[in-house]
């Protein structure tokens, strides 16, 4: 379970923006997708970024790029279609090389729906390689660089009995702009590998994810999953490598029985 931080405790700079859930973002029970939500996630993790002055334009000039290293996401409760939303986020604390950032989805009465707390880390885009993250950027989003917290973000499992197999491969709409593979995509390929009976009887309420290696247009992957049962939930372990079987991210999906 992710720990959920109060945003004053850390940075009082939060930006929020209002989202509608429509149609194109619904699965047959006209609840968001999960994948709708982090796509609202990377949204305005890039509009707080533009806001302060270290948008898309201001990483490509410096040769700098953001890489997410982990997810953490708690659905409380799906948000359904036409709900009217306010997403939040905020970056909590970075030390050295890893940056950490929580959002928060309320509805309208205020309600928090869905918590997400994420990993990280800033990529040299010259030199390909993790890079230290400079104090003006640490002024830009108000974080004081002697403040050092601990994060819990724990590592991911592999899976051990393979039960469920499904082969991808990388398209034109998968990549960002860093022309990897939109982190999003894993979390759809990895429900994909889900039994559609799972998915019928079961609610997805917990994402983890760790991403390894980035991927590129044109390469093939292969997700492998396997699924333990746990009392009144299933927890989906999920291996995504490619050709040369180079793991590429580590996911856990947890699934509670609907009422």
């Amino acid at each position: 379970m992710v720990k959920m931080i109060g945003v004053t405790d850390l940075n009082p700079f939060v930006t929020e923006r209002e989202y509608i859930i429509h149609y194109y973002e619904i699965d047959y029970q006209q609840r968001a997708l999960p994948t709708t939500l982090i796509n609202y996630f990377q949204d305005i993790a890039l509009f707080q970024s533009e806001q302060v002055g270290i948008g898309l334009d201001f990483l490509q000039k410096n040769h700098l790029a953001w890489s997410l290293y982990q997810w953490d996401i708690l659905i409380k409760n799906y948000p359904v279609f036409g709900q009217k939303l306010k997403v939040s986020t905020n970056a909590c604390y970075f030390e050295k090389f890893n940056a950490y950032r929580e959002f928060k989805v309320t509805d309208e009465h205020g309600e928090l729906m869905v918590y997400a707390f994420s990993r990280w880390v800033l990529l040299d885009t010259e030199k390909m390689r993790i890079t230290k993250i400079p104090k003006m950027i640490y002024q830009a989003y108000g974080l004081d660089p002697d403040q050092i917290k601990d994060s819990e973000m724990s590592k991911l499992d592999e899976p051990r009995e393979i039960e469920y197999m499904k082969d991808f491969t990388v398209r034109y709409s998968d990549i960002d702009t860093n022309k990897h593979v939109n982190n999003a995509k894993y979390v759809e390929w990895a429900i994909e590998t889900i039994p559609l009976e799972t998915v019928l009887n079961y609610s997805l309420n917990n994402i983890k994810a760790m991403y390894k290696k980035e991927t590129k247009y044109g390469t093939k992957v292969q997700v492998r999953t396997e699924i333990v049962t746990e009392s009144d939930q299933l927890r989906g372990l999920h291996q995504i490598v490619d050709e040369q079987d180079t793991t590429l991210c580590l996911l856990e999906t947890t699934w509670k029985a609907m009422d």
